[in-house]
């Protein structure tokens, strides 16, 4: 027999992927061939042939997912897969990414895809209730991945019914396959650096010229540093002006960052056993004293064929996490707002050796904490653990019908503790401070499936029965107490005074039915179709129900006979889909009392929710028109996609005057549509064995134009954003800056928020769309080069037409309004308004500040467009007669880096340009690159 073994791409972006390999077996006169065809995991574990496909869909392979160095699988996506964008607005390890796909299908409603394990619902997302950043997705051992696949149209996922219009994207795990034992280990370790540099702060000597310079432009004179250190200000200034301290308070909260992954995995099986086992340890610390992510995970996954009719499978895994957390945003324990606000003229240290603060006040000279201190005594953590199981029958009722069961539970197990020491920082003012908590989620999911298939002459006919139902039940416990006798004691029943406890039960529950079908003749012409029914609890009776819907058609004209015959075309597929898709809805329609209110030892009824009865479901209607070109046996791939997805009922929160008891109450209120174009291109340039040249190259583009189309309560508009018929829901509203007045040092913006007239006065200039948080234009490239055992594998990322605003900017480039008490970025040295540098680009700094010259407006917004070097792996694979005798199959060396270079085209950029998916900045764990050397070794 001649088997013909097609190199799939490692690390291919296009329509459909290769999770899974199906083997089809062809004859021709000379030779029977094996012939490979790739296949697609779609909803409930089920599976389909690239040629059988009418959907939207996009796969990351095992190659392209291994030794990957991330915590989670959704970090993984950024620019690997079409139409998804992914972004980290937080260095945090173990933190989640922002995914979108296709577009923000919602307002208020949730814009993330729901997540399918094999076939089952799990959960995702940040599930603590404290100051924690705990991604649950992070507790999944990316090592066990086979494959992610992204479903984005309405053939795809409206099997999900209610929960598809963000998009679903499905993880199917490894498992055992038939034949002798084999083993797997893999090591990696390596160091953590910041990804993008950031904002510096002052030195003291910086500071003071700075301050003085304000001084001065504020009274007309022309003070020396000696005579502001002898008292010609005031006593604030004299203390700064006479210090011989120059902190950096960066220094003061920085690490060196290190990182490790250990993974052993085990499989194989016979004709009636299979199995597969893992364990998992991971390691990833910040370059942030006192933050981390820690992992340690199990997995086993058997299979036994008992019958000729009956299979039975199961899926344990279990894992605990441990997250150590800090705060954001203006908390003065975020270390990172310290390095900014933090005077440089305060020392970090006692001449003993101890943290410094004035002993009077327990506080710097500015109001602000030592992040040192803090770093070494306070924490906020999270300890998770999470148990899923997977456990299913199959039985094979007749030779082309199959029924399925599945049942399948999630429990997690979130505990939390913040403490603050007593001597120092936020416990200072309450005697130390401790909050406990627990948060505890079970749920499970019943799925009973029906599966039918037929095949006779060319026409192939497929169809399922489908009855699934999922639960929610969560339980939350919190208690919070102050006053401790004793910095060392740090558990809840040392602090003596009650100073809080909250108490919760969640419960939501889902269920629906679903059919769907498929016929294709000899794959020549395909039809897709489903109907779903989803019955919601929440919502009030005639409410309860949503029906969705999808119908996919395709013709391949390759199949045709005069085409066959064309070596050189593989594929020819046109295809496209429609249909209704909900949305995840976490809005309530009830009118409801709340009875927490304490009232003279009574309790207390206050309004909770405003009826209303016509509350529904955000609906989504997704367009899809895709063209897929196979040439050379695919050793050229290309395919092209337009998509149009509608979201109807939009939920929004519509404002109600507080004397009547509730300030807002939620309403279907509108439309909006997601639109654009996918574009990928894949191609295996050389192909042969491990001693011959292999080189395989890939690229995708993604273009997105987000637009509300509707909107019945009218705009709405913030000091930063709007929300308005004809813009995105993700649109920055902002006076434009027009520079610095040469002249004078004078802020300029226009007056008509566009160009032209410029005013100094910032109340007469008048907002206007700046653009849009997200890109709308994005995707990725890749190549991959082998030779001889060497393989150097790069993959690299970009996004254009995107923003991202610095929402601390009013402080930290306050031209003087707040420099006394908060120093900001010292980057600005050099590049403020003197008359002998009047081309700069900050303002004249003027004590008390420059005509609002701080205040919101486009100063303070980025282009983020860049490109970025995501990954990049570089090894050499020992195997043959070098191994020899050893008992082993392979061994790999390698090195690796992760987001190792970013270039951005806006020179004023500081943070990481993939913080545009969440649209600001808040003063975050800085986002991370990777550099590690890693072995592989298979037995």
């Amino acid at each position: 027999m001649n088997v013909k073994l097609r190199v799939l791409t490692a690390g291919v972006l296009f329509f459909t992927g290769q999770a899974v390999i199906a083997q089809k077996a062809k004859k021709d006169t000379a030779t029977k061939e094996q012939q490979i065809e790739e296949v697609v995991m779609v909803g409930f574990g089920q599976k389909k042939t690239v040629k059988e496909i009418t959907g939207a869909t996009s796969t990351m392979t095992a190659k392209s997912i291994e030794d990957v160095p991330v915590a989670s699988v959704d970090k993984m996506l950024q620019g690997r897969v079409t139409g998804v964008q992914t972004g980290s607005a937080s260095g945090q390890p173990g933190g989640f990414a922002n995914v979108r796909v296709r577009g923000i299908s919602s307002i208020n409603g949730v814009t993330s895809p729901i997540y399918i394990l094999d076939g089952v619902r799990i959960a995702n997302g940040d599930l603590t209730t404290a100051n924690t950043t705990a991604n649950i997705l992070a507790n999944l051992n990316p090592d066990d991945v086979e494959s992610i696949t992204v479903l984005k149209d309405a053939v795809s996922t409206a099997v999900y019914g209610a929960d598809a219009g963000a998009g679903v994207i499905v993880i199917t795990t490894k498992s055992g396959k038939k034949g002798k034992a084999k083993f797997n280990f893999s090591f990696n370790s390596g160091f953590n650096q910041q990804a993008v540099e950031g904002y510096r702060g002052y030195t003291t000597d910086e500071y003071k010229t700075y301050l003085r310079t304000q001084v001065n432009n504020l009274l007309g004179t022309n003070y020396t540093n000696e005579q502001i250190a002898g008292g010609a200000v005031n006593s604030t200034f004299t203390g700064i002006f006479n210090s011989p301290y120059s902190t950096d308070w960066q220094d003061i909260v920085r690490k060196d960052g290190y990182q490790q992954n250990a993974d052993f995995s085990m499989s194989g099986g016979n004709d009636k056993f299979t199995y597969y086992a893992s364990a998992n340890m991971f390691d990833q610390n910040s370059i942030i004293k006192n933050s981390f992510f820690k992992r340690l995970s199990y997995t086993t996954k058997l299979t036994y064929q008992a019958t000729d009719k009956l299979k039975i499978s199961s899926d344990f895994q279990i894992s605990h996490g441990k997250t150590r957390t800090l705060t954001d945003g203006g908390a003065f324990s975020n270390p990172m707002l310290a390095q900014y606000f933090n005077r440089p003229s305060d020392p970090s240290h006692n001449p003993d050796g101890s943290w410094y603060w004035i002993p009077s006040t327990r506080r710097m000279s500015n109001g602000q904490f030592n992040p040192g201190y803090l770093l070494e005594n306070n924490y906020v953590q999270a300890g998770t653990l999470r148990a899923f199981a997977n456990l299913s029958a199959e039985y094979k009722i007749l030779k082309n019908l199959t029924y399925r069961f599945v049942f399948s539970p999630e429990y997690i197990n979130v505990e939390e503790d913040t403490y603050w020491n007593p001597v120092h920082g936020d416990g200072n003012n309450y005697g130390g401070y401790q909050r406990t908590s627990n948060n505890r989620y079970f749920n499970f999911n019943i799925q009973n499936i029906l599966d039918y298939s037929v095949k006779f002459g060319m026409h192939n006919i497929g169809a399922s029965l489908i009855q699934e139902a999922y639960k929610s039940d969560r339980k939350f416990l919190s208690a919070t107490g102050i006053t401790v006798g004793n910095p060392t004691l740090e558990t809840l029943s040392n602090f003596v005074v009650p100073y809080g406890y909250e108490g919760s039960k969640f419960i939501s529950s889902r269920y629906g039915y679903a059919i769907t079908g498929h016929y294709d003749y000899d794959k020549l012409i395909l039809v897709d179709g489903s109907y779903r029914r989803d019955v919601l609890s929440q919502f009030l009776p005639g409410k309860k129900a949503g029906d969705f819907w999808s119908l996919g058609l395709g013709v391949d004209l390759a199949r045709i006979n005069f085409v066959k015959d064309i070596d050189a075309i593989s594929m020819v597929k046109f295809r496209a889909s429609y249909g209704k898709l909900g949305n995840q809805v976490t809005a309530n329609p009830f009118a409801l009392y709340s009875y927490t209110t304490n009232y003279n030892d009574f309790a207390a009824a206050t309004y909770s929710g405003m009826l209303n009865p016509n509350l529904s479901w955000e609906t989504v209607n997704p367009l899809n028109i895709g063209l897929d070109l196979g040439f050379f046996r695919d050793r050229l791939r290309l395919t092209a996609e337009y998509y149009n997805k509608k979201t109807k009922d939009l939920i929004y929160n519509l404002p109600l005057s507080g004397a009547q008891g509730l300030t807002s109450y939620v309403d279907n209120i509108g439309s909006l549509v997601n639109k654009g174009f996918e574009f990928a291109v894949n191609a295996d340039i050389f192909k042969g064995g491990r001693d011959q040249f292999n080189w395989s190259v890939g690229a995708n583009l993604s273009t997105l134009k987000n637009e509300v189309t509707e909107l019945y309560g009218g705009t709405v508009n913030t000091s930063t954003t709007t929300l308005r018929v004809g813009e995105g829901v993700r649109t920055f509203y902002l006076r434009k800056w027009a520079g610095v007045d040469p002249k004078n040092g004078d802020p300029l913006w226009y007056l008509n928020g566009v160009d032209g007239e410029t005013t100094n006065d910032y109340n007469k200039a008048q907002q206007a769309v700046q653009g849009s948080f997200l890109s709308d234009v994005f995707g990725g490239f890749n190549t991959s080069l082998a030779y001889k055992g060497f393989n150097l594998d790069l993959q690299f990322t970009y996004g254009f037409g995107g923003k991202i605003f610095d929402n601390w900017s009013q402080y930290t480039f306050s031209d003087g309004q707040y420099s006394i008490n908060y120093p900001g970025y010292g980057d600005v040295m050099g590049d403020y308004w003197t008359p002998e540098n009047p081309n700069a680009s900050n303002p004249k700094p003027i004590y008390g500040g420059n005509k609002l010259s701080n205040r919101a407006s486009t100063r303070f917004l980025y282009d983020a467009d860049f490109i970025r070097l995501s990954n990049a792996s570089f090894g050499y694979t020992f195997a043959g007669d070098v191994l020899r005798g050893s008992g082993l199959n392979s061994v790999k060396v390698y090195v690796m880096a992760n987001n190792a270079w970013t270039h951005m085209f806006d020179d004023r950029l500081k943070f990481d340009p993939e913080t545009n998916i969440s649209g600001n900045t808040n003063l975050s764990l800085p986002v991370l690159k990777t550099y590690l050397f890693g072995v592989n070794i298979n037995f």
